[in-house]
């Protein structure tokens, strides 16, 4: 049997869950921790998930893709203070979940006790920009940044499995196939080797059997934005010092 025959049976043998049953565990106020491995280990790990975990399914899909649209300053606000490792940062961008053809405005902030906040209102899904009514208060309501100086400076797309485990205290993504775009020098790369685990979890979570898992086989986390990692590859404007380590370790998986 080979790789992708291999991946689907195991995703295919997963309790599926819906989206309206995931409402409770939407973790919009979180803790994250992020893996990134190589995408050979992924079977591997979702054969030991099997018994804990449902997997979201939409339209009799499991495989969801998902496009985003980043957007920030002239000036690379936003992946500056990412850069530099500022607390209380934000992302802005537009996701558009294809599946389900829906489309969502999301603001991100990250605070200084480590939790990830995530707002968001509905969106067109035929458009990428800030002009669509709601927005602008959207947007001064949960960021210092007006959609006047914001501009689409990255876009990416990538398949999504979404698994939440059987007491609704975690929801997982994982994301592989990932293409990045720099949306002013028109740079691109796509990653197929490349496989990037999330977990997110209350801040009182206890327990985590896919976290066991990937502590077994030594996957470490590490700090990953598909933004400012992709900008730091295939933009020359910005600066990218303390990412280079990153992106060395990136290119040997």
């Amino acid at each position: 049997m080979n790789f992708e025959s291999e991946l689907k049976n195991i995703i295919d043998s997963f309790a599926p869950i819906s989206l309206k049953e995931m409402d409770d565990v939407s973790m919009m106020r979180r803790v994250d921790s992020k893996f990134v491995l190589n995408i050979n280990l992924l079977p591997l790990l979702l054969k030991k998930a099997l018994v804990d975990y449902f997997l979201l399914e939409i339209n009799n899909t499991r495989e969801q893709i998902y496009e985003t649209t980043y957007f920030d300053t002239n000036d690379y606000a936003m992946y500056t203070n990412h850069h530099n490792g500022k607390l209380n940062r934000h992302k802005i961008r537009i996701r558009k979940y294809i599946s389900s053809g829906i489309g969502f405005l999301e603001v991100k902030r990250k605070n200084n006790k480590g939790e990830t906040i995530k707002n968001r209102i509905k969106c067109p899904i035929d458009d990428n920009q800030l002009d669509f009514n709601g927005s602008s208060g959207f947007l001064e309501k949960y960021t210092p940044f007006s959609d006047k100086i914001l501009w689409p400076k990255l876009s990416n797309r990538f398949t999504r499995l979404t698994m939440v485990n059987k007491d609704f205290s975690e929801r997982i993504t994982i994301d592989f196939n990932l293409r990045l775009t720099d949306l002013k020098y028109h740079n691109q790369i796509t990653n197929s080797n490349l496989c990037i685990v999330e977990i997110k979890r209350n801040r009182d979570s206890k327990k985590s059997q896919f976290l066991n898992t990937l502590c077994e086989l030594k996957i470490n986390s590490c700090g990953f934005s598909k933004y400012c990692l992709g900008l730091a590859m295939l933009n020359p404007e910005v600066k990218k010092n303390l990412f280079k380590q990153k992106i060395s370790e990136l290119e040997k998986l």
